[in-house]
């Protein structure tokens, strides 16, 4: 996993330097750096521990908390710090996020986020976050997610990252992906979760993944899984019942 940003736990005070600031990093203190910044605090092991997190991590945490407007900006804060009263608490979740990070399992990823989620209180947190993202496609899909249900279009995208839409396209193109792609995945895989609850009726869902139209919704969505919305929330049903019974 190739870190993108890390979350610093101070053991022991030491002064560092972000750029041309001077920082005195008390004992007890977090510390949510970007990736430019980790090696050297491995450089001190027995006065931190580190926990880091990757694109892909990162990613689903913004997708998953729905920040809102998100968009690029010039310069990034490289850092961001805050105190706990509870030290052994904040040291329990680095640790366990330090071990299970790069996993995908619901427990092990909740314990990751709320570790990432103890800095959102900090006013700069989501714009930190959006700047660890080095991936275009992972900005776009980022502020998608901000509203799913919104009419995005090209421009929409592009003026929230000050590029032109031919240079947004062209920088989509060479990660292998478009706009056009990444909308149709991200609504599908949301509309494929709510479905799986059983929740929500088709209507809702087809609100939620942006479609006023309930009719194009079902084609669209049946062109992209084989199966219309109602036959594809029975069969996760049917899965379900035939897990718990252990069959």
């Amino acid at each position: 996993m190739a870190t993108t940003c890390s979350v610093i736990l101070i053991l022991e005070s030491f002064d560092v330097y972000f750029g041309k600031e001077s920082v005195f990093l008390d004992r007890g203190l977090s510390v949510l750096v970007d990736s430019s910044y980790r090696d050297f605090f491995l450089t001190y092991p027995e006065r931190v521990i580190v926990a880091d997190f990757g694109a892909e991590f990162i990613s689903r945490y913004l997708k998953a908390n729905n920040l809102r407007d998100i968009s690029d900006c010039r310069e990034y804060p490289s850092y961001l710090k805050i105190n706990f009263a509870d030290f052994s608490l904040i040291k329990g979740l680095i640790s366990w996020a330090n071990h299970c990070a790069e996993y995908i399992e619901i427990f092990d990823e909740s314990i990751a986020f709320t570790c990432l989620s103890a800095f959102s209180s900090e006013k700069q947190f989501g714009v930190f976050l959006f700047g660890c993202l080095k991936s275009t496609g992972a900005k776009v899909k980022t502020i998608i997610h901000t509203d799913l249900s919104a009419p995005w279009r090209l421009k929409d995208i592009s003026s929230r990252l000050y590029l032109s839409e031919s240079l947004l396209k062209r920088k989509l193109k060479e990660e292998g992906v478009s706009f056009s792609k990444i909308i149709l995945d991200e609504r599908m895989q949301m509309a494929e979760y709510l479905l799986s609850t059983r929740c929500y009726p088709i209507s809702k869902v087809a609100k939620v993944c942006g479609y006023a139209s309930v009719s194009y919704f079902t084609y669209v969505f049946r062109r992209y899984f084989g199966v219309s919305p109602s036959q594809y929330s029975q069969r996760s049903s049917e899965s379900k019942i035939l897990t718990h019974q252990g069959i």
